[in-house]
């Protein structure tokens, strides 16, 4: 796939909080630089779904203004706005599952 990093993991795979944590406990580093190379590596392919949602948001956008298209465009963006939220969710469960790997050491 021409947007997916290489060695990524599935975009629409869920991850929450402890799932993060124990990617970054895994990796057994306490380099603050090496923890935010793996952190952005989690986060990558997350920020290609962005790309797609926004994406989706102007196509779909788009055919709604065109009233003909409405019919196609208003599941477009409905569909674009989840994927946000999603990606959104995502991201915010790997930065608070770095938060905590990093406090525990830090503090």
């Amino acid at each position: 796939m021409g947007l997916m990093p290489a060695g990524a993991a599935n975009p629409f795979s869920s991850v929450d909080q402890r799932t993060a944590y124990g990617a970054f406990k895994a990796s057994g580093s306490f380099d603050p630089d090496a923890l935010y190379a793996q952190k952005e590596t989690m986060i990558a392919p997350y920020k290609n779904l962005k790309r797609l949602a926004v994406i989706g948001l102007v196509v779909g956008g788009l055919f709604t203004v065109t009233i003909a298209m409405a019919f196609f465009g208003i599941p477009i963006v409905a569909a674009s706005w989840l994927l946000w939220r999603f990606q959104a969710k995502q991201i915010a469960n790997i930065e608070a599952g770095y938060a905590q790997y990093v406090g525990t050491f830090s503090g």
